[in-house]
């Protein structure tokens, strides 16, 4: 009986906890297009972040991408900082972003700052609030429009309107 009564307060504490705990984010640097330091310092941001963790050769990259880049045009660059973290790739990322026009904050080479996120393959998407914690990260087989959808809720945007893309 003691047992019993000491599991269901157990199961009610686990019931009251927030369904998505966000957990701190980690610093990291890397280098940018033209080769100069980038510092990401969670405890000390300006705005929410955006940390997209991609490959020139990935198509599901390339479909998310554009929703992102909506994302941050509903944002505005004064509230909301995407870094596209380039990993296990060999192909020309600043090139392939400007094909794209896409005006996210390239961060070359950061095959390390993926391995201490635990993202092993690509996209890799994380959502960091202006206290530094991890507040969403998408899931394998989240859709770009759902990531979009989720993104824009977290910022407090409108939804989206029935755009066309490629």
């Amino acid at each position: 009986m003691r047992m019993s009564r000491l599991f269901c307060a157990l199961l009610l504490c686990l019931a009251a906890l927030p369904a998505s705990a966000s957990k701190p984010a980690l610093a990291w640097q890397g280098k940018g297009a033209d080769g100069h330091e980038i510092h990401f310092d969670p405890q000390h941001l300006r705005h929410p972040a955006l940390l997209l963790f991609w490959a020139t050769w990935c198509p599901y990259c390339e479909a998310l991408m554009p929703y992102l880049q909506d994302v941050y045009n509903a944002t505005g660059r004064d509230k909301l900082d995407v870094y596209a973290i380039d990993i296990k790739d060999d192909g020309h990322p600043a090139a392939t972003l400007r094909e794209r026009h896409l005006t996210f904050t390239l961060v070359r080479d950061g095959d390390a700052i993926a391995d201490a996120y635990g993202v092993e393959g690509t996209p890799g998407l994380f959502l960091v609030d202006k206290k530094g914690d991890i507040v969403y990260q998408r899931s394998g087989g989240d859709e770009p429009t759902q990531v979009e959808a989720k993104l824009r809720a977290l910022l407090h945007l409108p939804a989206a309107r029935g755009k066309h893309r490629r």
